[in-house]
């Protein structure tokens, strides 16, 4: 049988540059994945749960799986 969880990783602003403006990112998304890692899961993959008007990627949830 196969075990899933999710975790929601939610960009921040992080500065500004040339083009749109503002630049985002997904802090804490690398030691979630390595955390996971870590404790026997693998990473599956990530799914955009929330979105900007201007359609950026606001929220992120990535997918861990492993066999109980």
């Amino acid at each position: 049988m196969k075990k899933v969880e999710f975790v929601r990783v939610k960009s921040e602003l992080s500065g500004y540059g040339l083009g749109k403006g503002a630049k985002y990112s997904f802090t804490g998304a690398e030691e979630a994945i390595r955390y996971y890692i870590e404790q026997g899961w693998s990473f599956e993959g990530y799914v955009p749960v929330e979105t900007r008007g201007i359609g950026d990627i606001e929220t992120i949830s990535l997918i861990f799986q492993k066999d109980e």
